[in-house]
């Protein structure tokens, strides 16, 4: 009774290798960078540069540009307050760099015939690498 759950894992795992190498996309399983996406992509520099600018402006909205003195005792809750709303509109950016770059992978992928993308950092060996088409897309 021990061994059923490994039973069932090996299992699994042999039906997900079974689905990927008779896939009705030929099997192919491409892999993608998304740290050299990140790092070399036009968009996500653009996004970047749109978080700096906000960062920017939320310092001097916040009047949080000079350093701190023993006088300003509202200071903290003001650094909060502005903390918050660079984490939200963060996390924006990223939601939409996350939702660009799947469409860009996907196109890519089925410009291919490839029928599964992995990030690179989960794969030791093989795959079709698409990271430098990926990036050409993130325009």
């Amino acid at each position: 009774m021990k061994y059923l759950p490994w039973a069932l894992a090996g299992l699994l795992a042999a039906a997900l290798i079974w689905a990927l190498l008779a896939g009705s996309g030929g099997g192919s399983v491409g892999v993608v960078n998304l740290v050299r996406v990140v790092d070399e992509s036009p968009r996500a520099q653009e996004l970047n540069e749109l978080l700096a600018q906000r960062y920017q402006e939320l310092l001097t909205r916040f009047d949080l540009e000079e350093a701190p003195s023993e006088e300003d005792v509202d200071r903290a809750a003001r650094e909060r307050q502005a903390y918050g709303e660079y984490l939200a509109y963060r996390q924006e950016l990223e939601l939409q760099l996350e939702k660009e770059v799947n469409a860009a992978v996907r196109e890519v992928a089925e410009d291919k015939g490839i029928s599964v993308v992995l990030d690179s950092d989960v794969i030791r060996y093989g795959g079709i690498d698409l990271t430098d088409e990926v990036i050409r897309k993130l325009k």
